[in-house]
């Protein structure tokens, strides 16, 4: 039989399973009152529609079938093992509030488990008391929608991930919010799509091994102990993501790149983290280069960490603000083999100190990280304990008095620009408003004058 026969077989049997799926309706007080039940009443292609209430039960979809939640049904796992698991292709669940998972690693146990089931949708559910929250095992071209996954309220190292793919490539992962999970984790799953997502007080927000040829777009990674690492992988794209206070211990990354290939990082905002962005081994084939461009370094620790032998990025049009140390290369040194301009343009340095003579938005003398007592402290991170105290300055003093003693620069760019990089795209972290600051604020503001009142008076 030849493959052209094949093809129009099947779509013949596709087309007649969609002619004859039918509905079937659970509820409480229904014919029907429990979820499983229906799936086993049910033919591949149905769709059952559940209804408001709590349903204490773990679910099974063995057959290609659409689940969908009316009014935002409860399906309560009562502590227990995996809540819901798909094995089968195309299915849909959509509109649920899923809660009460097990909570061993070990087992992986999980709100939703899709395995082997390609081309399956998870869309518009609330995750709640899960440790793992969203699971993809081999099951390509599916798509993780719209869901908000709170983890169990555990200690950080015996958490879950919020969501984990793997080894399942072509899947979108839209405009989800997770908070409190381990990790967003994907292992060995290329062309993805990761746009629109929130994460917030996990360990990793992105932690991302083996997979190319991925886009990270308006993603935000916030108040995590790693905004996001990514390793051994090549042409990845990072387009306009906020990675902002994130302060782990000992880490404390914006985002991290480790052996990775061809990657374009553009419009992305790096704002109070303990290090905005650092590069280890990357590029790591010899013609790769990476771009790292129109960015906001700003207000971390340390802007950019590198570490001392790496080579062919091109660093440009990006915008270092305020940051305590705009520039670290792990174990002290100078880097070479980068480029840090780009057609007569560099990157704008907040602490440039040079002029603008002819006006046209460049610096007329190159910038020059050449700070002694950062050097100190890049080949010896115990010092930075003094990194405001009378001793860096006396050392930096020394360091102009006796120009000797003045180290090489770690990075030199022949054309500072003078004002900072306006970016196309931007995004804003939504706070809340906060009472207690404003009433703090208030309080401030009345004692002077309460004061000054008094003093008149009499």
């Amino acid at each position: 039989m030849s493959r052209l026969t094949i093809a129009l077989l099947l779509i013949v049997s596709l087309t007649a399973q969609s002619a004859f799926a039918g509905t079937l309706t659970v509820s409480p007080g229904g014919e029907l009152s429990s979820i499983s039940e229906a799936i086993e009443a049910a033919g591949t292609g149905d769709t059952i529609e559940v209804h408001e209430g709590t349903y204490k039960e773990h679910i099974v979809l063995d057959k290609t079938l659409r689940l969908i939640g009316i009014g935002n049904p409860h399906i309560d796992g009562e502590e227990k093992g995996t809540v819901v698991t798909i094995r089968a292709p195309g299915c849909v669940l959509s509109g649920f509030s899923v809660s009460g998972s097990g909570e061993s690693l070990s087992v992986e146990h999980a709100g939703i488990v899709v395995e082997n089931s390609p081309g399956s949708i998870i869309a518009d559910n609330n995750l709640e008391d899960v440790l793992f929250g969203i699971y993809f095992k081999n099951s390509p071209g599916g798509a993780i929608r719209n869901n908000t996954v709170v983890g169990k309220d555990l200690p950080l190292p015996v958490r879950g991930d919020g969501i984990r793919l793997w080894y399942n490539s072509k899947t979108k992962i839209l405009d989800n919010h997770l908070i409190r999970t381990r990790d967003l984790v994907m292992w060995w799953s290329g062309n993805t799509v990761i746009k629109g997502n929130t994460v917030e007080k996990g360990r990793y927000g992105l932690h991302y091994m083996y997979s190319n040829d991925n886009l990270f777009e308006d993603n935000v990674f916030i108040d995590n102990y790693v905004g996001g690492f990514l390793m051994y992988s090549g042409n990845i794209t990072f387009y306009n993501n906020i990675f902002a206070r994130n302060q782990g211990p000992a880490t404390g990354y914006g985002v991290g790149f480790k052996d990775l290939d061809n990657v374009t990082a553009r419009g992305n905002l790096f704002v109070d983290n303990r290090i905005g962005l650092y590069l280890d081994n990357s590029p790591h084939l010899i013609d790769s280069w990476n771009t790292i461009s129109e960015n906001v370094i700003a207000f971390n620790d340390i802007g950019a960490s590198f570490m001392p032998s790496i080579e062919r990025n091109l660093i440009v049009s990006n915008n270092f603000i305020d940051n305590m140390e705009q520039i670290e290369v792990r174990g002290g040194g100078t880097l070479s083999g980068n480029k840090w301009d780009e057609s007569g343009k560099g990157n704008y340095w907040s602490d440039y100190i040079g002029y603008d003579g002819n006006k046209d938005g460049v610096g007329e003398m190159p910038y020059r990280a050449e700070s002694l007592f950062e050097n100190l402290i890049d080949a010896y991170p115990n010092l930075r304990i003094f990194i405001y105290s009378p001793v860096a300055e006396a050392i930096e003093l020394a360091a102009e008095a006796f120009p000797v003693i003045k180290p090489e620069p770690k990075v030199e760019d022949s054309y500072p620009l003078m004002s900072p990089v306006i970016l196309k795209t931007y995004k804003i972290v939504k706070a809340g408003f906060s009472y207690s600051l404003f009433f703090l604020s208030l309080f401030m503001v009345l004692i002077p004058v309460c004061a000054y009142l008094y003093i008149k008076s009499r």
